[in-house]
């Protein structure tokens, strides 16, 4: 099992029930809802903002929100994890969320071994495999993200050497002051599968050299 990047935010209580869908929640459109209509209008401290009031609009911006929250500067950097946060957080959420984010990435960079000059080897890649709706009306949605993780530092002997989990996010949006915003964020494991049996592990090697060379996506749609 990998190292998850990040919890939730202690809100309504999601947890165990990512195995499968929730009465009355119903999938959005593919990659959180970025087909025609849901994407964002604007890109704010790196995070894409101005989503439409509707269904897919919410499932959009939850993807990115959470794919904001999984980048690696956010982990390293405090104040743009703080610029974050205080583009897609609710005002009655932020300080929390903050100080919680802030207590678990300093717990995150212990539990890597991270130092300064082994930061930049980090990998901490993160990409969303789908969104469901399990409540929606034009102030509130509850969202569902299922999203895959891969955490770690590529080196030998290794405090974390380099895995992957699977994830659910369930997040509830408020609409304020315009846009989608993000009142609590809850994390429960899984839906996890199997690997597949015909691949083998890659080296340390071949994982550091990956993480250089592949970009990774900033966010979703």
């Amino acid at each position: 099992m990998g190292l998850t990047l990040f919890g939730g935010g202690g809100g309504g209580g999601d947890q165990g029930s990512a195995a499968g869908s929730p009465a009355g929640s119903t999938p959005s459109s593919p990659a959180g809802g970025s087909g025609p209509g849901a994407k964002a209008k604007a890109v704010r401290d790196g995070v894409p903002v101005g989503y439409p009031r509707t269904k897919d609009g919410a499932a959009a911006a939850a993807v990115n929100y959470q794919m904001a929250r999984s980048a690696p500067g956010y982990f390293t950097d405090q104040e743009l994890r703080h610029q974050v946060l205080k583009t897609v957080m609710t005002s009655s959420a932020l300080a929390s969320q903050q100080a919680q984010d802030d207590q678990m990435a300093k717990g995150l960079m212990a539990s890597l071994g991270a130092t300064e000059q082994a930061a930049p080897d980090m990998v901490m890649r993160a990409a969303s495999l789908g969104t469901s709706i399990r409540s929606y009306s034009a102030d509130t949605a509850t969202v569902r993200v299922w999203m895959t993780e891969v955490v770690g530092v590529p080196t030998e002997n290794s405090k974390m050497p380099v895995s992957g989990s699977w994830s659910t996010y369930t997040l509830i949006l408020q609409w304020q002051d315009g846009d989608w915003k993000v009142a609590t964020i809850d994390l429960s494991d899984g839906p996890t599968p199997l690997v597949a049996p015909d691949q083998t592990v890659s080296s340390t090697e071949d994982i550091r050299l990956a993480n250089k060379e592949f970009g990774a996506p900033r966010y979703a749609g």
